[in-house]
């Protein structure tokens, strides 16, 4: 194994090895490679901790039967502007699809939709769902929580009370330069914390808070001390993440769980109550608006585009850097990493073909030029 921090793999490369892997397990060949076109495009996008470095986990999740293979989500509400969809453990690479075609669909009908999505595996990058929308032409709301993923601290406390709980928040674009909100409303996504784990990109300060109290960086506080041929497991940890601007976002984080958890009927993270560990699900909750519909798009779109450049202007406070908006940053990295593949940790790398050994993928060999 490379002793170097980073490595580059070929997108091809790593969408046909990860799509094989997910076919040992039953997933029909649309689900596979839609799992493995989705976790590449995170890592494209430069949100390495929903990309392949996932991929062990999920295997792992298919064996505590927390997601399965070919579950087809299902539309338990259809009430004219308004729908819910149960993902029934399926993935959620699938079920997201599923989520936001439904709200599109009802978008183009009535001019504005509110789609909840329940019991779903990992939705993965939270983004892709506001690009989807965006690209069909509407404004979208993505509001997320994790039922049964206790890893992120409140405001003024030391132990896991919330989960990362994203939201995302897509603006259209005419040239599908989309302007895309995706973050947690925890300091760091857990998945960051796995990256880091696994000897990526370090984590900023603060982003973490042991069981005393005491901010920290060390993915240890959630992982405890793991082999390099494991996968990270937060059970073992005593210490959480903190959540993002203090009390404001503890409150976000807080009202994520509202909406994306209690108003699906997906279910909160946890409850006072519980005498054992929740099954863990993303639930959805999202808004979609016609802009043609509001108002007129000509004047949307000239407004968008002022106030952007307007805001890009800004003299940076790096001598060399610039000043981007939301969405810009995922744009720039992709077109970078479409030309010189996806940078990981080697040992991201190493797990993920360690996994697929044990699925018995043939000719492992042929992978061995994915290594740019």
């Amino acid at each position: 194994m490379s002793n170097n921090p980073e490595i580059r793999i070929k997108v091809k490369d790593a969408i046909e090895l990860i799509t094989e892997m997910f076919k040992t397990k039953e997933c029909s060949d649309y689900e596979a490679q839609t799992i493995a076109e989705r976790l590449c495009g995170a890592n494209l996008k430069g949100h390495d901790s929903h990309g392949i470095v996932r991929v062990p986990r999920y295997f792992e999740w298919m064996e505590r039967e927390w997601v399965f293979a070919n579950r087809k989500a299902e539309l338990v509400i259809d009430a004219g502007a308004l729908a819910c969809l149960d993902a029934k453990q399926g993935f959620g690479q699938v079920a997201g699809e599923y989520a936001v075609d439904e709200g599109i669909k009802k978008t183009k009908t009535h001019g504005v939709s509110v789609v909840g999505l329940r019991n779903s595996g990992h939705l993965g990058r939270i983004g892709d769902w506001a690009e989807r929308a965006a690209d069909a032409g509407f404004v979208s709301f993505h509001f997320v929580n994790v039922r049964g993923s206790l890893l992120v601290a409140p405001f003024g406390g030391t132990d896991r009370r919330g989960s990362t709980s994203p939201l995302a928040i897509g603006i259209p674009s005419k040239d599908k330069e989309h302007i895309i909100l995706d973050m947690a409303t925890s300091t760091v996504a857990e998945g960051k914390v796995m990256v880091a784990q696994k000897g990526g990109k370090s984590l900023p300060a603060g982003a973490l808070v042991d069981s005393s109290g005491n901010l920290s960086t060390n993915p240890e506080v959630m992982y405890g001390k793991i082999g390099e041929d494991e996968v990270p497991d937060s059970e073992n940890g005593t210490g959480a993440i903190t959540a993002f601007g203090l009390h404001k976002g503890s409150g976000i984080n807080f009202m994520m769980e509202m909406l994306g958890g209690a108003l699906t009927g997906s279910g909160v993270s946890a409850g006072i109550d519980d005498k054992e560990k929740r099954k863990f699900a993303n639930g959805m909750l999202s808004i979609y608006i016609s802009v043609e519909k509001m108002v007129d798009l000509d004047y949307f779109t000239k407004e968008v585009q002022s106030y952007a450049s307007f805001v890009r202007a800004s003299p940076p406070s790096d001598k060399n850097g610039k000043v981007l908006i939301p969405g810009d940053k995922e744009i720039i990295t992709n077109s970078d990493r479409m030309a010189n593949g996806l940078p990981v940790a080697p040992i991201v790398w190493e797990n993920i073909k360690q996994t697929a050994e044990k699925l018995n993928i043939q000719n492992l060999g042929r992978f061995q030029d994915a290594i740019l």
